[in-house]
């Protein structure tokens, strides 16, 4: 029972906010009913007094039509009127509020209606109404309007028997006259509505109150049911999520009893390992590598963890670094059940490491040959000056001229491999600005058509339309295209075909540059070096234009794959990512 009670405990957040959304709901609900129901009565009230002027106003035409008729009939029809039910008076007044005529004869020439403008209620003949108290301090509703019986201009010139009419009682219509800009007051008992209105506003209250009492048990039995169904299925998605959680875990759990057998295993452990997933799990044991069952027999009996770093190497398999964390099991008194080995495959971060350290050493000795070549480059000016000096004192048919030549090529080219050399070594700089990418190629291309080696080279370009431009440093990128495709050139010699692609890649996060050739191609075993400073296979280079192709490319947060088979040619793909200007 107390159980039971536990899992169906309403939380007061909830109760409260549940109370704070259907209080204002209903509160609004109730005072829109009772708003509406007041309008109503009013409509009702109004249309009562407007339909008993009308009558009043009918009544005064038709004893018009009456030869009989005076002031004196006027003064009895209205009196008779006011006696309806409900009515508490019913008089008129002159456009200066004085009472010409009034159910109660004894207010008969005094004033009333200086608060409203009686000019303009009889200017605009619209009906208008108010609410006021009696001097008893009881509500009357009031109705005022421009008082109107007849049209007095059909009524002195457009009917005969009008005229005919007036013509014989003239002093009864002059009586009629004096009538003419006049109003009308009419005011009805509110008792009887105010009651109705108070009874209306408990009864809105009440089923208000109902209503949001139905509405906040409907909620709380929703949420008791369902906080027990939930309890109900708590053991079983604990469970699930546990299982999921183990099986989806990105490190390798490995869980042993304490006779050190393997009771339970997760499916990255099984990948770390390299064991078959369809293996019994009796047998995985037998197929632990060493160093992982010296772990498992070192633990038991222990109370502390114990981390280290494990090197395995299976025959076939490459080399993995694994961060092994080994902790004892314990039931509550203090038993062993066995030990949990954790497995962090580190073999990635291993070998960032060491690229980095490698960097490093590649950083000092940049440093160190961007000093030297500071000291080569005067020397080289000064071989360069003395073979200048040479070249114009020697005619140019002679030995001596030649060997001048040459060596002012010599220094011009050392010159060169000196600037590449501290190109390399330090950090590269690149801008951002936005660049059309597709009139880049077009000028690379516009570039190399003069060189010596492109005379009987195809050149084909296949460009995905809508490209966005990015930002990024337009010289930078062109150096880099320019190497790639004069490297191309010299791979095909006297004939093939160069090609150049570019185009969004599967993810829509970069665009790709593919520069292609069908020249001699690269080794497999040399695929791995061809970014690394002064590795070349041709000849006559300096194994530094890739290096510093793979600088740039770097510095614009990219990346360059290669992809090449001897006799078949060499793909070099650019991923550039999609800063778009």
């Amino acid at each position: 029972m107390n159980k039971f009670k536990l899992t169906t405990e309403i939380p007061p957040l909830i109760l409260i906010g549940t109370i704070i959304v259907l209080f204002p709901i209903f509160t609004f609900m109730t005072i829109d009913r009772i708003n509406r129901q007041k309008n109503q009565n009013i409509r009702l009230l109004f249309e009562k007094s407007t339909a008993l002027i009308r009558a009043f106003e009918a009544g005064t035409y038709t004893g018009m039509m009456n030869m009989q008729w005076s002031t004196v009939a006027m003064e009895n029809l209205l009196s008779e009127t006011a006696t309806l039910p409900d009515i508490v008076y019913l008089f008129i007044v002159d456009q200066d509020g004085k009472i010409l005529v009034h159910s109660q004869k004894e207010k008969i020439g005094g004033n009333y209606g200086r608060d409203l403008d009686l000019k303009a209620v009889i200017a605009e003949n619209k009906t208008g109404w108010r609410i006021i108290e009696d001097q008893k301090k009881h509500k009357v509703f009031e109705v005022h309007k421009k008082f109107s019986p007849i049209n007095t201009g059909r009524l002195k010139g457009s009917n005969p028997m009008m005229s005919m009419h007036g013509r014989m009682h003239g002093n009864m219509f002059k009586h009629i006259d004096s009538y003419e800009d006049t109003i009308i007051f009419v005011g009805l008992d509110m008792a009887l509505i105010s009651s109705a209105d108070r009874n209306d506003t408990q009864h809105a209250i009440m089923m208000g109150v109902i209503l949001a009492l139905i509405g906040l048990t409907g909620f709380l039995l929703v949420f008791i049911v369902q906080r027990y169904g939930q309890t109900r299925s708590t053991l079983s998605r604990i469970q699930i999520f546990s299982d999921n959680l183990v099986e989806n875990m990105p490190i390798g759990l490995v869980a042993a009893d304490h006779n050190n057998q393997v009771i339970s295993i997760n499916p990255t452990a099984f990948t770390i390992l390299n064991i078959p997933t369809d293996i019994n799990t009796k047998r995985i044991g037998a197929l632990l590598p060493n160093e992982v069952k010296n772990l498992l027999e070192t633990v038991p009996g222990k109370k502390s963890l114990i981390e280290k770093e494990v090197t395995l190497k299976k025959d076939g398999n490459p080399e993995i670094t694994l961060d092994a964390l080994v902790s004892p099991l314990f039931d509550k008194e203090g038993n062993s059940l066995g030990t949990l080995l954790i497995l962090r495959d580190k073999t990635e971060l291993h070998r960032l490491r060491t690229e980095m350290e490698q960097n490093k050493r590649l950083a000092a000795i940049g440093r160190l040959a961007a000093g030297v070549a500071h000291e080569i480059r005067n020397p080289l000016s000064s071989l360069k000056g003395y073979a200048t000096f040479f070249k114009e004192i020697f005619d140019r048919d002679s030995e001596n001229f030649t060997i001048a030549d040459t060596m002012t090529k010599e220094v011009d080219r050392l010159n060169r491999v000196v600037g590449e050399l501290v190109e390399l070594a330090k950090p590269i700089a690149v801008s951002g600005n936005p660049v059309d990418l597709e009139a880049l190629i077009s000028e690379c291309l516009q570039l190399i058509a003069y060189e010596p080696n492109a005379e009987h080279i195809e050149i084909k370009t296949d460009i995905e339309p809508g490209l966005p431009r990015i930002h990024a440093d337009g010289d930078r990128l062109k150096q880099v295209l320019l190497n790639l495709c004069l490297n191309a050139l010299q791979a095909m010699e006297n004939s093939g075909i160069l090609t150049l692609k570019m185009y969004n890649d599967d993810s829509d996060e970069n665009i790709v540059i593919e520069v292609s050739d069908t020249g001699c191609g690269i080794n497999q075993e040399d695929l791995s070096d061809i970014f690394e400073p002064y590795f070349t296979t041709k000849l006559s280079g300096t194994g530094l234009g890739l290096a510093i192709v793979h600088n740039i490319v770097k510095a614009h947060k990219g990346r360059i794959e290669t992809v090449s088979n001897p006799g078949s040619g060499t793909v070099f793909k650019i991923f550039l990512p999609k800063r778009i200007a």
